[in-house]
């Protein structure tokens, strides 16, 4: 019988909270850290099929101070067009908590009557000039390219097949054979109720289907993006087309190896339903390609960033939705800071889910 390969921290998930993870563990001196992604390429799932908008106001404080300090890391490593961002509503009212909140985290906001870009309709709005565009890819390989400079081995096309607690840490099966790791953190996204499972976790967590429609037609803009926060839908210029989302959240099957989740055909209805109320310039341009992402959550839609509460071995940085990509930079060192020194990580703290 062979010798089993062992390490210190294996991280299972290859999109933006495990490679943000490694990064800033790498960067802090962590040793033995093997990271583990069954896809052949870094954020096959969330973390490639998104919208890449960088928005800071989240509705949520703990996850707010996140995405400011995100959306701060991201522009100074150029990762990051600030072309801007507008939330806006139809009714008179909801930007009220926005406003409040960008005080609070010293976000700058210009707030307005209707919305100042042709074509869309809404009551008011506040403009984020900070807000952007995310360069997801190069924000990937940026993280990719630290952690393995600090030592981390990255190994993707390598998926995790079984986790079984020990005494002394998890004895796992990859694709590359046995390995026996004394700490294991799950970032795996949508994947991350299924593996905490098997780590001895009883956190459970919802993935949820949001697709994404494109539509080549010329489109006139080419900043910023508009969300409208008492409407599920949302657009950006991209490709000189535009790109919009009708915020549909439907549990659907986790898919296969290689593959994406199943579009469904009736999320259009509500797209032109949307359309028609708030673009309807937009209304009548032909669809060139939908699909669809995966958004993670936790029972109470907070990020999961910490230590276990059922199996001490076992380390958390999931459940991040819709902003992970913002916040991802920030999430990481947060959470390689709770791994490191042993804190916690306050409202995001997965003890919550045992008190």
């Amino acid at each position: 019988m062979g010798t089993i390969e062992t390490a210190d921290l294996a991280i299972i998930g290859g999109g933006i909270a495990g490679l943000s993870l490694a990064f800033h563990l790498a960067r802090a001196g962590q040793g033995g850290i093997v990271l583990l992604d069954r896809e052949d390429q870094p954020g096959t799932y969330a973390s490639g099929h998104n919208a890449a908008v960088a928005r800071s106001l989240t509705g949520r404080d703990e996850h707010t101070a996140l995405t400011v300090e995100g959306r701060r890391r991201l522009a100074e490593a150029g990762l990051m067009t600030a072309g801007g961002g507008f939330l806006v509503s139809v009714e008179r009212g909801p930007l009220d908590t926005f406003e409040a909140e960008a005080a609070r985290h010293g976000v700058e906001i210009h707030r307005g009557i209707g919305i100042p870009l042709p074509g869309l309709r809404a009551a008011e709005h506040l403009a984020i000039p900070g807000d952007g565009v995310i360069d997801a890819a190069g924000l990937l390989q940026a993280c990719i390219e630290g952690a393995r400079a600090g030592g981390a081995d990255l190994r993707f096309g390598c998926g995790v097949s079984a986790i079984r607690p020990t005494q002394d840490g998890f004895d796992l099966d990859t694709d590359r054979g046995p390995l026996h790791v004394k700490t294991l953190a799950i970032a795996a996204g949508a994947w991350a109720g299924e593996l905490g499972r098997q780590a001895g976790s009883q956190i459970a967590y919802t993935p949820l289907r949001r697709s994404l429609v494109w539509s080549g037609a010329a489109h006139p803009q080419r900043d910023p993006w508009a969300w409208w926060v008492d409407r599920p839908f949302y657009l950006r210029p991209e490709s000189g087309g535009v790109l919009m989302c009708p915020c549909e959240e439907v549990a659907v099957p986790l898919p296969p190896r290689g593959r994406q989740p199943d579009t469904d055909p009736a999320v259009l209805e509500g797209l032109f339903a949307s359309l028609r109320e708030l673009a309807p310039d937009l209304a009548d341009r032909p669809i060139t390609r939908t699909w669809a992402g995966l958004r993670t959550f936790a029972p109470d839609r907070r990020f999961v960033i910490g230590w276990d509460p059922w199996n001490p071995r076992l380390f958390w940085s999931a459940g991040l939705g819709g902003h992970g990509m913002t916040s991802g930079l920030a999430v990481g060192q947060l959470a390689a800071d709770c791994y490191q020194r042993k804190t916690t990580a306050g409202p995001l703290d997965p003890a919550r889910f045992k008190d």
